[in-house]
């Protein structure tokens, strides 16, 4: 016949419940990592901020349906994200040469000439 209780052992005499908390990981304890931490934020949410702009303008351009108006308001949207597009990535190029300058490191991205990798 099936078995459906599973047999149960007794315990071997130690402690169950654990004694120390494990630790935990808080993020960024220093300036430079919380600044750090804070630019790659602000980048990351500008490239999503870019490509839902990009979709959106893709989006108002093909249901413009020829209306010249709604095309052009399209077109600006695109420009827009564009050129945000192209800020976001030089903001990006700006802090890794200051970081290059200063030799800080930035934990989520590895540097090239780590000798771990």
């Amino acid at each position: 016949m099936m078995q459906l209780v599973r047999t149960v052992l007794a315990q071997d005499g130690q402690d169950p419940v654990p004694t120390t908390l494990p630790s935990i990981d808080f993020g960024p304890e220093s300036l430079p990592e919380i600044f750090n931490f804070i630019i790659n934020l602000v980048l990351g949410i500008g490239i999503a901020l870019t490509i839902i702009f990009l979709i959106i303008g893709g989006i108002q351009y093909i249901t413009s349906r020829g209306d010249q108006k709604a095309a052009e308001a399209a077109r600006h949207t695109l420009t827009n994200a564009v050129i945000g597009f192209i800020i976001v990535i030089g903001a990006f190029t700006i802090k890794q040469i200051i970081g290059g300058a200063l030799e800080v490191t930035d934990p989520a991205i590895p540097s090239v000439f780590d000798s771990d990798l």
